[in-house]
């Protein structure tokens, strides 16, 4: 059979670079017998739908049901699959490997896929739990939608079930009949950038090394906030800021990242201040993490996954801050303002709107409560 290629994520580990990738060889892909496909729905705006053709989002939304179209999101698959002479597909969204198993997205995927002649394989790329714990709030600051400090937040989701690599391989596995593919983002064996060793996993880096320009493999196309950005989004969102941008809350942090980057701040990603949190999660997710590793790579976790560099904490949030981090914060707090004319709601809307929406958060995370992800 056909191989379908399903790359689940993780969430931050170079998922976006993998598919900006993908879809700038896009049309040379078929010299190579594979088709990464255009999938985003026919009646969007056409600006809209080249931004989603980059990956697989709006078909992942689809599936989970946070965007309407579920049927009609699977027929056209299903149409391009039958028109397609490749003999390997491949979709990307990080967020698959995040959907709550109930929704039977792997299952859905793999019954279109066989109708065609297509066989189901999973790929994922895994990093230590604590650096996913990281990413995650850094991630939530680039939506403007984080006000707890690292602690705060970690304190909620340390034990999160997300953390779990095997659990969240799973279901993959079972519709992929044990078809499954996974890559550290930073390899202790191996010296080579990610999306190389990721292509080579999948075995198809002969195929495409021809058709990838020769820095291609190297480029990082979604960088993470840095200490700067994360603590000026953390004080616009209490502005609510989250509540006042039309579109989507991501281009608040685009702004903030770029507004920092332009001037040489933020070089470094943000490090979130939290030793006892490292420790309780290093302890719990040891086992789950070396059971994951045997079972995939017949090695220790230890020996494939290579940590980031041990460096301090660079948050800023509870800590004394001087003069010049104050004025660079609040220079980047004005650009944004300025990009999208914010206003501070007045306290009397804004408050019982605020510990309204936190009550809410924590409850969700306390409970494990969430309409399409695990928690």
């Amino acid at each position: 059979m056909r191989r379908a290629i399903i790359h689940i994520g993780m969430p931050r580990t170079g998922s976006t670079s993998f598919q900006g990738l993908l879809a700038r060889v896009r049309a040379r892909l078929p010299e190579a017998g594979i088709l990464y496909p255009e999938l985003a729905p026919a009646d969007l705006p056409e600006a809209a739908r080249e931004a989603l053709n980059v990956n697989h989002q709006a078909l992942g939304e689809a599936l989970d049901g946070r965007r309407p179209g579920r049927r009609a999101a699977l027929a056209q698959l299903s149409e391009t699959l039958a028109a397609t002479q490749a003999d390997t597909v491949v979709l990307s969204y990080e967020d698959f490997a995040v959907q709550k198993p109930s929704l039977g997205v792997p299952a859905m995927l793999a019954e279109v896929f066989a109708r065609h002649g297509f066989a189901l394989e999973a790929a994922i790329v895994v990093k230590p739990p604590f650096e996913q714990l990281n990413s995650a709030y850094a991630h939530r600051a680039q939506l403007a939608e984080e006000f707890r400090d690292f602690r705060g937040f970690g304190r909620l989701l340390w034990r999160s079930r997300r953390f779990d690599y095997g659990a969240r391989l799973a279901p993959w596995r079972a519709a992929a009949r044990g078809r499954v593919t996974a890559t550290p983002l930073r390899d202790g064996r191996s010296g080579a950038p990610l999306l190389e060793r990721l292509l080579r996993d999948l075995g198809l880096w002969e195929r495409l090394a021809p058709l990838v320009p020769d820095d291609a493999t190297r480029r990082t196309d979604n960088r993470s906030s840095g200490p700067l950005a994360v603590e000026a989004s953390r004080r616009l969102r209490r502005m609510r800021v989250h509540r006042q941008v039309p579109g989507h809350p991501r281009i608040i942090g685009h702004v903030i990242d770029e507004a920092a980057w332009s001037r040489g701040l933020d070089t470094e990603s943000f490090r979130g201040d939290a030793p006892e949190i490292r420790a309780r999660m290093e302890a719990r997710f040891a086992p789950l993490n070396e059971a994951f590793a045997r079972d995939l790579w017949g090695a220790s976790w230890e020996s494939v996954v290579a940590s980031a560099a041990r460096k301090p904490p660079n948050e800023i949030a509870g800590h004394p801050t001087s003069p010049e981090q104050e004025a660079q914060i609040a220079l980047l707090m004005h650009e944004a303002i300025a990009r999208f004319g914010f206003r501070r709601p007045p306290p009397w809307r804004r408050l019982p709107a605020e510990l309204f929406e936190r009550a809410g958060d924590e409850i969700a995370w306390r409970t494990g409560y969430s309409r399409w992800k695990v928690v």
